[in-house]
């Protein structure tokens, strides 16, 4: 479990002991209100503790990091009332009590506006945890930009995207800086050459002796959780080959994992200049998509889904702008593919 999750629970339990011996100081009208400071500062370091786990741990979300927030926040609000109520039995001064009642009514507002923002970035591809994760995470346990770790093979997937036996564990990954043409497009099915990549995938990596996976110097992962990265087999970039074969296009150039883009764009220009693969056709696969779905659009085609989660289900691989149900919202690495 995340550290400053455990530290942050450990705070608020803090915080509500410290606040229970408040209240039992209270009858004896001994040292009460100290406790009561200490038990409210508790929880604001409960509060910022909570925020910095969802931050610094890939397993929690931005929204869950905002819901704890506002969970403290209501505990607070309500611990700060309790005061004012205890502040009211005793005669204080009026000022003192409006003002306790003030801070709680910022507390509780505060907490309902964090619940707002939670449930406002459930399921959103912007989700910006991923990036504040790969920033300031754990970066030694990170593997060093060129170097290369063994892997083998746990299953196929397609062209572009395989499963390896990585770090005691099966992952998936995700070729860097390639597109390889699906096997199963939700709007045109099958796509020109989307099997015989699949394949070649599967038929270089079958044949290789070793399999090894380089990552580059940004983010190793996306926001679905595969690797992101180079895959050599015998030594030669499985990467390069398909593009070079032309059954690969460059494509979601995202830097700064852009260390062999050149090397990639070099291979794309002598497999169109031969027509291989992709290039042979009148145009690339992915022109195909955006025209049919540039059609559908100027047809008058309305379709609007709240998140990915919902436009997943009509279109598994998501959606290209100029569809009729792209939002920018969605496209978190602004490639003008959302939710792939």
């Amino acid at each position: 479990m995340n550290l400053f999750l455990i530290l942050s629970v450990f705070a608020a339990l803090m915080a509500g002991v410290i606040f229970g011996m408040g209240l039992v100081k209270h009858a004896t009208q001994k040292g009460h209100k100290q406790s009561w400071q200490a038990s409210i500062m508790m929880m604001t370091i409960a509060i910022v503790l909570g925020f910095i786990a969802a931050l610094m741990d890939e397993a929690l979300s931005l929204g869950t990091g905002f819901s704890v927030v506002g969970a403290y926040l209501v505990l607070m609000a309500i611990g700060i009332f309790i005061i004012h109520l205890m502040e009211k039995q005793e005669n204080a001064k009026e000022e003192n009590a409006k003002g306790h009642l003030r801070y709680a009514g910022i507390a509780f507002v505060t907490a309902l506006a964090a619940f707002a923002i939670a449930f406002l970035v459930v399921d959103s591809d912007e989700n910006p945890v991923r990036e504040i994760s790969e920033t300031f995470g754990a970066e030694d346990a990170a593997p060093s930009e060129g170097e290369r770790i063994p892997v083998t093979v746990a299953s196929f997937i397609d062209g572009d995207t395989t499963r390896f036996n990585f770090d005691g564990e099966e992952a998936s990954f995700r070729y860097l800086l390639i597109d390889t043409p699906e096997t199963n497009h939700p709007r045109i099915g099958e796509q020109p050459f989307g099997k015989e990549a699949s394949a070649r995938t599967k038929e270089i990596l079958e044949e290789a002796s070793s399999i090894e996976v380089e990552f580059d110097v940004g983010p190793d992962q996306d926001h679905y959780d595969r690797y992101l990265a180079y895959i050599y087999a015998d030594g030669e970039m499985v990467n390069e080959m398909l593009v070079r074969e032309g059954l690969a296009q460059v494509k979601y150039i995202n830097p700064p994992n852009t260390t062999h883009l050149g090397q990639l764009e070099a291979a794309q220009a002598e497999a169109e200049a031969a027509g291989r693969g992709i290039w042979s056709l009148d145009q690339p696969y992915d022109s195909e998509i955006h025209q049919e779905e540039s059609a559908n659009d100027a047809q008058g085609e309305d379709e609007r889904f709240a998140n990915c989660t919902e436009l997943r289900r009509v279109y598994p691989d998501g959606v290209h702008a100029g569809h009729a149900a792209y939002q920018s919202r969605m496209d978190g690495n602004k490639d003008g593919h959302a939710c792939e």
